[in-house]
């Protein structure tokens, strides 16, 4: 939840209050700052209620816990073929690197290496003329990788 926070200016300078326990530790705080505080805690709620943020927030928590262990899963899980090597590596990659953008060493590499590994499994298996799934899966690789 965001944090609505006030500043209190007292004998000690200027003090961030982030809720009403830490208001209750400041001797010097007025009813004014605790109003101002309901009145910002009523309206992100009910911008809250009206846009939704807090259930898409905890939806995008548990997709990323959800994501996390089938990752690992996905990660110990002993392979059989090239295209479950393949497969796996792009786990990790887009794991750490979801936006593959990173330029730092080793992330360029693990790409080009999962392309490599890619392209000899499409090798081991030739194309007929109508495709395969491993076809789609493979464009679709060297199209976001």
């Amino acid at each position: 939840m965001p944090i609505s926070e006030l500043e209190i200016v007292g004998d000690d300078g200027s003090v961030a209050v982030r809720s009403f326990a830490a208001m209750k530790s400041i001797a010097k705080l007025n009813v004014a700052s605790k109003a101002e505080l309901r009145e910002r805690r009523k309206q992100w709620t009910e911008a809250d209620q009206r846009l939704g943020y807090s259930a898409v927030a905890a939806l995008e928590q548990e997709l990323a816990e959800q994501a996390g262990i089938l990752g690992r899963v996905m990660l110990i899980a002993r392979p059989s073929s090239v295209i479950e090597v393949a497969a796996k590596l792009h786990c990790l990659i887009v794991t750490h690197d979801p936006g593959l953008k990173l330029e730092d060493t080793p992330w360029p590499e693990l790409r080009t290496m999962l392309k490599d590994l890619i392209r000899i499994a499409g090798t081991r298996n030739p194309k007929t003329s109508a495709g395969t799934a491993d076809d789609a899966v493979e464009t679709k690789h060297e199209v976001s990788l």
